[in-house]
């Protein structure tokens, strides 16, 4: 079984965008966060993902990424 610290493998399907991947990540980090000891204020995170996840997308939209 993998512990948290080894990396997944890849999906060989289609190639995600890269808002899905930021997605996939902001996940795996707040949950991350969440479980550890260190202060985590968790508005604040959704905010700035919130605020990535757009731009990710409106450069995807305009063909940019």
């Amino acid at each position: 079984m993998p512990s948290h610290d080894e990396p997944r493998p890849l999906r060989l399907e289609r190639p995600q965008r890269a808002h899905e991947v930021f997605a996939e990540y902001s996940s795996a980090e707040r949950k991350r966060r969440q479980d550890s000891d260190v202060a985590f204020e968790h508005g604040l995170f959704d905010e700035v993902v919130a605020l990535v996840m757009r731009k990710l997308q409106r450069l995807e939209d305009e063909g940019l990424v």
